[in-house]
C-alpha cells in the first residue's frame, strides 16, 4: 500500500512538473509572438503614411488614375498572384513542421519505451552480480543525460558520436556472441535513429528568410494602393485609417511567421517537446537510481564500486568483479609467508 501511495504521489508530481513546464513554454510563446506582433504593427503603421505620400508624389495624376480604375484588371491580378503564392508556400510549411513535430513525440515515446524494457532486461540478466548492474545502469544513465536530453544537439553527430554508452551495455553483455540483451540495445538504437532524423531540420533558415521577402512582396503593393486611392479622395485622413489597416494586415503575417519558426526551433516553445521529454527522462532517471539504489545495498562492501565511475581504474576493478562471481578472500600475512617460506624449502630439496 505504501509503494502505491508513494507511486501516485511521484507520478502526481511529474504532472504537475510537465504543467509547469508547458505553462512557461506557453509564456515565453506568448510574450515572444505579441512583442514581434505589436513591434511590426507599430513600425507598419509608422512607414506606410511616409511611403505613400512619396509614391503620390513622384507618379504623375494619369498614373494614379490608372491603378485607381485598373480597367484591365493588370495590376488586381499581379497582387491576387502573390497573395497565393505566399498563402501556398506558408501552408505547407506549417503542415511539414506540424508533422515533424509529431513524429518527433511518436519517436520519443517508442524510444522510451524500449529504454525502459532496457532496464528490465538489464535487472534479469545482472541478478546476483550487483557491481555489473551498477556498471550497466551508469551506461544508461549517461545515455539518457547526454544523448536522450539532447535536443539543442546537432542530430548527426550525436549519431556518429564513437563514445556511445549503448555500444558499452552491448559489450559487458556480450561474450564472444551476442547475449540476451544485443536485441533490445540494437531496438533502442534503432529508436535513436527515428527520433535524430526527426530532431533533423529539413528546412534550412534560408527558407525563413524567403518567406520574409516574399511577405514583404506581398505587402508592398498596398502603400501603392493608398496613394491612388488617397489621390483620388483629396484625403489625407483616410491614408492613416489605411496605415491602420496595413499594421494589422502585416501583424497577423509576422506572427504567422513567428508561430512557424516556434515549431521549426527544437526547444523553448509551446509546440516543442519540452515538457513531455522532461517527464520522460525524470522517470527514467528515477528507475534507473531506484535500480542501483537496491543493488548498492544488495552488494558487499568490498565489492561496492566508487561513484561515479571516472577512470579506467575502476572500470577495470568492476570488470575483475563481475568477472569473477566469488572472489576468495585476503589470506593473513603469516599464511603467505609461510608458503612463501615453503616453496623456497621446496625449491633447495629439489636442488
Amino acid at each position: 500500500m505504501m509503494d502505491a501511495t508513494l507511486r501516485a504521489e511521484e507520478d502526481a508530481r511529474l504532472a504537475s512538473e510537465m504543467s509547469e513546464i508547458a505553462a512557461t513554454n506557453a509564456q515565453k510563446t506568448l510574450l515572444g509572438a505579441t512583442a514581434w506582433t505589436l513591434g511590426t504593427m507599430g513600425a507598419s503603421y509608422a512607414v506606410f503614411s511616409p511611403m505613400a505620400s512619396y509614391l503620390n508624389s513622384i507618379i504623375n495624376s494619369e498614373g494614379l488614375q490608372v491603378l485607381s480604375v485598373d480597367q484591365g484588371q493588370y495590376f488586381q491580378d499581379v497582387v491576387n498572384a502573390i497573395n497565393i503564392l505566399f498563402s501556398i508556400l506558408m501552408a505547407n510549411t506549417l503542415v511539414f513542421l506540424y508533422q515533424q513535430n509529431e513524429a518527433v513525440f511518436r519517436a520519443l515515446f517508442s524510444e522510451v519505451s524500449v529504454a525502459k524494457s532496457l532496464l528490465e532486461q538489464i535487472a534479469f540478466v545482472s541478478r546476483g552480480r550487483e557491481a555489473y548492474a551498477l556498471e550497466l545502469l551508469g551506461h544508461v544513465e549517461r545515455y539518457v543525460a547526454d544523448d536522450l536530453r539532447a535536443l539543442d544537439t546537432v542530430p548527426v553527430t550525436l549519431l556518429l558520436s564513437r563514445d556511445d554508452p549503448l555500444e558499452s551495455v552491448m559489450w559487458l553483455t556480450s561474450v564472444g556472441a551476442p547475449g540476451p540483451v544485443y536485441e533490445t540495445v540494437k531496438s533502442l538504437r534503432e529508436a535513436r535513429g527515428v527520433r535524430l532524423g526527426a530532431l533533423q531540420r529539413k528546412l534550412p533558415s534560408s527558407h525563413f528568410a524567403l518567406l520574409v521577402v516574399l511577405g514583404i512582396i506581398d505587402l508592398a503593393v498596398f502603400p501603392l494602393l493608398a496613394a491612388a486611392t488617397g489621390a483620388a479622395a483629396a484625403d489625407p485622413s483616410l491614408i492613416k485609417v489605411q496605415a491602420v489597416l496595413f499594421g494589422f494586415m502585416a501583424s497577423s503575417v509576422a506572427l504567422i511567421l513567428r508561430l512557424l519558426y516556434a515549431f521549426w526551433i527544437p526547444t523553448g516553445d509551446a509546440y516543442n517537446v519540452d515538457a513531455v521529454l522532461a517527464v520522460m527522462v525524470q522517470g527514467l532517471e528515477a528507475e534507473i537510481q531506484e535500480r542501483k539504489a537496491l543493488a548498492l545495498a544488495a552488494a558487499p562492501t568490498s565489492q561496492r564500486p566508487f561513484s561515479p565511475l571516472t577512470t579506467r581504474a575502476d572500470t577495470d576493478a568492476l570488470a575483475n568483479i563481475y568477472n569473477n562471481d566469488s572472489l576468495p578472500p585476503p589470506k593473513p600475512e603469516e599464511e603467505e609467508e609461510s608458503e612463501e617460506s615453503e616453496e623456497s624449502d621446496d625449491a633447495a630439496v629439489t636442488s
